[in-house]
């Protein structure tokens, strides 16, 4: 099968394409299975599309980028299929979906955020009126297929969708080897990983953590987009590390628990958090706000804890940093619910039949 991929971002910059349709291409590629990647961006765009400012470069970058776009759809009947993931421009209307439809070429459609909500991009205000949140909409009905990360996203989908398939977002647990067992140094590590633009998550849970560290020391480990990372007043110390996608497996084996604060506001309820995940298949225990659908990956006090108030968040951090055989029984009953439930080994049978089903129509 020959598959056209069109996504907004480049090849291996953006987790969600990481953790779908990227990682299932890698799966299905020995089986016959044809994909080329045409990202929305190109190198220029990227790196400027998320910095403030640089109105008039963005612009330009955009525009250039929507000419590529359209000389695609001249070449979509090579393909068997088109697999769509989120949007085929990041800014206006459904143009080339709709183009792509006219061609007779199936569509698969595949999201794992509510991107059809309103959302004001900090640095990029300016554009958010460009965004057209309406053409989720268009795009579902358009679709032969429509792919979504989570049952919550499914409900809204299939009001607009003939057809809608729930799959993860999911990990390739052969890259997820299990955190070794390691010797006791004394000073356990509470650890999060995330981007530039979840940070602020984190400092949901900052109050928690100064408290927890008055009875129970402990260092903290950030993983983003930064080494350099400071909280003033924190009584723990910090390690900053800069993300890196070579080492982003086993960078989380310096965690001992995996932090997992979020907001129950906007987008993020909806949401699929791979962050949680990635724990979880790493075997690491892991506490996790109670929103969304964090209670279907996480059987609290088995494969991981949920906490919502203040003093839920207190009791669960100091009772796994007071345990480290707790920490071990959570972790791998974590792990074991991602093989079970959430590998990409596990999935890769549903991704095969929608493709070659969607294909056929």
């Amino acid at each position: 099968m020959n598959v056209l991929v069109l996504s907004p971002a480049l090849y291996d910059t953006a987790p969600a394409l990481r953790f779908r349709i990227e990682q299932w291409a890698r799966h299905l590629e020995p089986e016959g299975y044809r994909f080329t990647f045409v990202p929305f961006e190109d190198e220029v765009l990227h790196r400027v599309i998320y910095t403030p400012g640089n109105y008039v470069k963005k612009a330009v970058a955009l525009i250039r980028a929507c000419v590529r776009r359209f000389s695609v759809v001249k070449t979509v009947k090579d393909y068997d299929l088109v697999f769509l993931h989120r949007e085929a421009a990041l800014i206006g209307p459904a143009v080339v979906e709709s183009l792509i439809a006219r061609h007779g070429v199936p569509i698969v459609y595949d999201f794992d955020d509510p991107i059809w909500m309103p959302y004001q991009s900090p640095t990029n205000a300016l554009f958010t009126r460009l965004k057209w949140q309406s053409k989720t909409q268009a795009i579902c009905r358009l679709a032969t297929r429509v792919i979504v990360g989570n049952r919550l996203l499914a409900g809204w989908a299939a009001g607009h969708a003939s057809q809608v398939d729930v799959v993860p977002s999911t990990v390739d647990i052969e890259r997820y080897p299990v955190k070794p067992a390691a010797e006791d140094d004394g000073l356990p590590t509470l650890g999060w990983t995330g981007s530039h633009s979840t940070l602020p998550f984190l400092q949901m849970a900052m109050g928690s953590l100064t408290r927890v560290a008055a009875r129970h020391p402990f260092r903290l480990l950030v993983i983003s987009h930064t080494d350099q990372l400071q909280f003033e007043g924190f009584p723990a110390p910090v390690v900053a590390r800069r993300w890196r996608a070579d080492t982003e497996a086993t960078d989380l084996h310096a965690m001992d628990v995996g932090l997992a604060p979020f907001p129950n506001t906007g987008w993020t309820p909806w949401r699929c958090h791979g962050k949680v995940l990635q724990y979880m298949a790493a075997g690491i225990p892991t506490v996790a706000s109670r929103i969304g659908i964090l209670p279907d990956y996480i059987e609290h006090g088995v494969s991981g804890l949920l906490a919502e108030t203040d003093a839920e968040w207190d009791e669960s951090l100091a009772t796994l940093l007071a345990d480290r055989d707790l920490r071990t029984r959570i972790g791998l009953a974590g792990r074991k619910t991602i093989e079970e439930r959430y590998s990409a080994q596990v999935w890769l049978p549903k991704i095969r039949e929608i493709l070659t089903e969607a294909a056929r129509r």
